[in-house]
């Protein structure tokens, strides 16, 4: 347990979550609200929820070739993150999920390329030679 003088201090988390992506957008938003919900009734707090959309699997899980990705940064206490991982596998519609712990801070935001940029890492391509 973490503590300074009588005080718990929170950690910063990030939660990967591929969600059943077989109903509608109203499904999926209610998803997500039941894997947020219970983070905020143990005390955490969500800094950040994004949904990074519908993608193919790698292999199937529980016959879905798809799922939805969706990334979730929060603060919690880490005697309660074993408790949202135990709620995390009884929701039906989260497929697979991981948590992690961020270290020295966080991870740092990735700005997206600039045009300059994507254009600088796209492959030379040489003329065949004879």
């Amino acid at each position: 347990m973490f503590a300074t003088r009588g005080c718990v201090v929170n950690r910063e988390y990030e939660a990967l979550l591929i969600l059943n992506a077989s109903g509608s957008e109203a499904e999926l938003a209610q998803a997500v609200k039941q894997v947020e919900e219970p983070i905020r009734k143990l005390g955490g707090q969500i800094d950040k929820s994004e949904g990074w959309g519908r993608r193919r699997l790698a292999y199937r899980i529980n016959r879905h070739l798809e799922g939805h990705y969706h990334l979730l940064r929060f603060q919690a206490d880490p005697n309660q993150v074993e408790e949202v991982k135990r709620l995390l596998r009884l929701n039906e519609a989260v497929m697979r999920f991981l948590i992690l712990h961020q270290a020295n801070g966080g991870v740092p935001e990735v700005p997206a390329l600039s045009k300059t940029h994507a254009e600088a890492a796209e492959p030379v391509r040489h003329p065949a030679r004879v």
